[in-house]
């Protein structure tokens, strides 16, 4: 009789045991940030999405309390909404997204539902993208395109007559305004201005409208490096004659300016790609993955760093991030210029 009672208390301290250490982790677990991440992982923009990623697994290797789980977008708008869903019945506190393509729809969405959404590598409008729930940590397009008009290396300063090329697309778009405004305060004239399809592979038709335009100065608008490494590679071909200035930093990534070789033009970059810049990161990021990180990579890891800050407040997660005016992070020094919207700075930098 005796056996039979040790055998059952036996038993029910095993079930006791079992029930405790569930319990330990499903507490646990709610003590967890949990950050949604919508990026593109495959698609023309898929670069984008792995150094972002990478980024911010080289800073979770720093953190507690902080989970992410990824979705690719795909590069596009309806797979980027179908990511986004997916996340949220997961009961994420924060989703995270990137290029303008994307986010400028889940901006909206999460507008319509109450859900905060950090954003980056997004240079739209400030009306376009950051809301009560948004909050953009990045560029804007007067970064974009103010190095063009006055950093000194730029060949925009002595130019009287401008030709612009730029994708069609809210990111584009919006770059192009400003780069119409500064043309216009900075007395130049754009004598043509065209734009593309996003993902376009053939430039050769309007590039030639653009070297028979009589322009000083080429300043053209990207997203990826499909875009970029296509109009460099087809402007050289046809002997285009005039500087070549890329106002939205995709050749600030290291790895795109080599698959164009040794033609010359010039790239708005980010301070991050100065030698002397975040250079503890470069050394862990190149550690870690083989390779050298571009600016990318460190903004997906200043992000979740300012994630960081406020992943004790899961219910004001948005009111959070909106009282820290400044970060010093890897990418550059970002500020908040307005209500939502850390932006940081550039400069323009020579090619070959």
């Amino acid at each position: 009789m005796n056996k039979k009672i040790l055998w059952v208390v036996g038993i029910v301290i095993v079930i006791v045991i079992i029930v405790l250490v569930k319990s330990s982790g499903t507490a646990t677990n709610n003590n967890l940030f949990t950050v949604g991440a919508v990026l593109p992982l495959t698609g023309p923009a898929a670069l984008w999405g792995e150094t972002v990623k990478n980024g911010m697994e080289l800073a979770l290797e720093q953190k507690t309390g902080i989970k992410v789980l990824y979705e690719d977008s795909k590069s596009t708008a309806s797979d980027g909404i179908s990511a986004y869903n997916l996340l949220q019945n997961k009961g994420v506190d924060l989703t995270v997204s990137e290029t303008s393509l994307v986010a400028v729809p889940l901006s909206k969405i999460a507008l319509e539902r109450k859900l905060p959404l950090l954003v980056s590598l997004v240079a739209t409008e400030h009306s376009k993208i950051v809301n009560d729930y948004t909050t953009r940590y990045y560029t804007d397009p007067t970064n974009y395109a103010m190095p063009a008009f006055t950093d000194p290396l730029s060949p925009v300063i002595k130019a009287k007559k401008i030709a612009l090329l730029n994708r069609n697309d809210e990111l584009g778009v919006s770059v192009k305004d400003k780069i119409v405004e500064l043309s216009a305060t900075n007395n130049k004239e754009i004598v043509i201005q065209e734009s593309f399809t996003p993902n376009e592979k053939d430039y050769r038709t309007v590039l030639t409208k653009i070297k028979n335009s009589g322009a000083d100065a080429f300043i053209f608008v990207v997203a990826n490096p499909l875009e970029a490494v296509g109009i460099v590679k087809t402007a050289n071909e046809l002997n285009i004659g005039i500087p070549m200035i890329e106002a939205s930093a995709v050749f600030a990534d290291l790895d795109t300016r080599k698959q164009v070789g040794d033609i010359t033009f010039y790239s708005s970059s980010y301070d991050f790609s100065l030698p002397s810049k975040a250079v503890d990161f470069k050394v862990a990021y190149e550690a870690k993955f083989g390779k050298e990180p571009n600016f990318g990579s460190a903004f997906g890891y200043d992000i979740v760093n300012l994630i960081d800050v406020c992943k004790n407040k899961k219910e004001a997660v948005r009111e959070c991030l909106s009282v820290v005016n400044q970060i010093d992070g890897v990418a550059g020094t970002a500020k908040q210029v307005a209500p939502g919207d850390f932006v940081v700075p550039m400069h323009l930098e020579k090619v070959n």
